[in-house]
């Protein structure tokens, strides 16, 4: 199955191959071992059936910046699908531009909860049918969902993120008690009962902004971030999220300057 991809990295190139793409990249040039490039659009569309599917293998800024290129490779009712860390407000912005163009934008995030990898999605059922056979082969073996509306499954991520930085915290906790029982007791099983967890990746920090604007009691969460915000600046390793790009949005809500809907 041909894929589209931006800003590729070897590692997603790997992956891709190994679950039965081909890749493709844009622009001609050289590219590695079994990924073949395509130097123009029109080439592209010559040769591909619509809807086409593009992988943006983006984030941040070069997310942000690269839409536009994207964009002049595909046609109506092609797909982009982005699993960059983005906040989810940036990537309802970035679909409802797609939209405008007549392009589907699914956001996808991969989690791993109680062992069982899954992927999750967030856009409109049209676009989600679209792209089902792409879903399966990029899947985990936990499978895939679709979470919600456009931004769903980044904003899922975030939360996850959260969850994980209270199961860190309480992780701690747990074996800085154990450590204090006044009879006898085995530390270093007790350290491997309730290991560290790996940092995470920063967007937990939105987490409480997000919760604000939302109106949702979040305490544990909100407490869990500033406490390992706390936590980071003491060990002088500061994690900032990635950046945000646009200002908060309601699903509901057009975007300032944007040209109306045309569905209404």
């Amino acid at each position: 199955m041909d894929i589209l991809v931006f800003g590729a990295r070897t590692g997603t190139l790997r992956r891709l191959a190994a679950r039965g793409f081909r890749p493709l990249l844009p622009g001609g040039g050289e590219a590695p071992a079994g990924v073949e490039t395509v130097a123009e659009p029109a080439v592209l569309w010559e040769r591909l059936p619509s809807p086409r599917f593009a992988l943006l293998d983006l984030a941040g800024t070069a997310l942000e910046e690269g839409l536009a290129e994207v964009s002049r490779w595909l046609e109506p009712g092609d797909v982009l699908l982005d699993p960059s860390p983005s906040w989810w407000c940036d990537t309802l912005r970035r679909a409802r531009r797609s939209r405008h163009r007549a392009l589907h934008h699914l956001d996808l995030a991969e989690l791993d909860e109680s062992g069982a990898a899954r992927l999750l999605v967030g856009g409109t059922q049209e676009a989600v049918d679209l792209a089902a056979p792409v879903l399966d082969r990029l899947a985990p073996a936990g499978g895939w969902r679709r979470l919600g509306s456009p931004g769903a499954a980044h904003f899922a991520r975030a939360l996850a993120e959260a969850v994980r930085t209270v199961r860190a915290l309480a992780h701690g906790e747990a074996v800085q008690l154990a450590e204090a029982f006044p009879g006898e007791f085995d530390g270093a099983l007790a350290r491997r009962l309730w290991p560290p967890l790996a940092p995470g990746d920063g967007r937990e920090a939105w987490v409480p902004d997000d919760a604000v604007r939302l109106e949702a009691a979040v305490p544990v969460l909100a407490q869990a971030v500033m406490l390992r915000i706390g936590e980071r600046l003491d060990e002088h390793a500061s994690v900032p999220p990635p950046p945000r790009f646009g200002p908060f949005l309601w699903p509901e809500e057009p975007e300032e300057g944007a040209p109306e809907d045309p569905g209404g």
